[in-house]
């Protein structure tokens, strides 16, 4: 079966292309058996959404689901974010490694994943008993049992709130930097999770791969991330959901208020140094609504050009991921009524999605 479409990419002349099974190819190359009319509109290879948890539907399930649930979690998760248009995704970890299961379904059915699996967090660093509960001595070990797993991510919580103290470093910089080295010479990435002060500076300098939330960066640990080409996933939606949850009065609601005026101030700077800032739900909206995410990131700071690529171009680089619209290429294919770069709302509406040369129906 050979079927006709028109790829129009922003800023770009259209140009006609074939989907012959799971791949594209040459129009010329045979008889056409039918067509989709894709002229009048605006084609991306795929949304990304790079700080996904498909096991979990919502932050008030943590903790909560069995393994059986968080694998029916995967699946509906992730035909969720193909609905939505959003055909990458980097997993940041689950409470049990059943969530890397999903990388074995079909590619039709899910989108292109790179995940962690058990996340790490030191006693009291996290959630109660969710992932592995270890100290500074424990953590090179947990590191070397979750890049023994189909993981191509390791995630750290690099900080969390204590009752009583006040917000912690779980790791200290020297533990961290030793999971870097196991992590990178087993061919993992590294996601450290902090929201607080005290996290960020271990996190930078012990040379993480990913940023997540990084709400008290300083324009130096920026500089530093940019540099050795980090990445950062500020996850603004899912950190102002958590301001609701506590109350913009309460000590954590006004830290993280703190935060993301921060991050505010420090979006321009990230652009401009040519940082990777990449868009994650991290369950603040459904599964597949990452647009949501660009859009906030363009209202605080980032130009829309910018946001446009932090939930598509950029992460298909950072994460190594090869699509395009040529021949012997995967046949995936997003196409938005206008052109995103100057009404980037049109990534909420997706008109026609294709996944490995599949139509997507919902």
């Amino acid at each position: 079966m050979r079927t006709l479409i028109t790829i129009r990419e922003p800023g770009a002349d259209p140009f006609p292309l074939v989907i012959e099974g799971d791949h594209f190819s040459d129009p010329d190359d045979g008889p056409i058996d039918d067509e989709i009319r894709t002229g009048h509109l605006y084609a991306l290879p795929g949304l990304a959404d790079c700080h996904a948890h498909l096991g979990v539907g919502s932050i008030g399930q943590m903790g909560t689901l069995t393994d059986d649930e968080i694998r029916s979690n995967c699946v509906a998760n992730a035909w969720m974010q193909v609905e939505g248009g959003v055909l990458l995704i980097a997993d940041k970890g689950s409470s049990s490694d059943v969530s890397l299961e999903i990388l074995e379904a079909p590619p039709e059915t899910r989108p292109a994943m790179q995940m962690a699996g058990r996340i790490i967090a030191s006693p009291g660093g996290y959630y109660p008993g969710y992932g592995v509960e270890v100290d500074d001595a424990g953590l090179a070990d947990a590191v070397r049992v979750a890049c023994a797993t189909s993981a191509s991510w390791v995630k750290i919580i690099g900080d969390w709130p204590r009752r009583g103290v006040g917000t912690q470093a779980n790791f200290t910089e020297g533990a961290l930097r030793t999971a870097v080295d196991i992590a990178h010479a087993a061919g993992c990435r590294v996601a450290v999770h902090t929201m607080a002060p005290e996290g960020i500076g271990p996190a930078v300098e012990a040379g993480v791969d990913s940023i997540e939330h990084g709400l008290f960066l300083s324009e130096d640990d920026l500089a530093k991330l940019a540099a050795r080409r980090g990445a950062w996933v500020p996850t603004i939606l899912g950190v102002e959901s958590i301001i609701r949850v506590l109350g913009s009065e309460s000590s954590g609601g006004r830290l993280l208020a703190r935060g993301i005026e921060n991050v505010r101030k420090l979006l321009p700077e990230a652009e401009r140094l040519g940082e990777t800032v990449l868009a994650g739900t991290d369950l603040a909206v459904p599964h597949g609504k990452v647009a949501l995410e660009a859009i906030r990131l363009h209202e605080l700071g980032l130009s829309k050009a910018a946001a446009l690529h932090a939930v598509t171009g950029a992460a298909y680089v950072f994460l190594g991921v090869v699509r395009s619209f040529t021949h012997g290429a995967i046949a995936d294919v997003v196409f938005v009524r206008d052109d995103p770069s100057e009404n980037i709302n049109t990534l909420l509406d997706p008109v026609v999605i294709i996944r490995s040369g599949r139509i997507v129906t919902p």
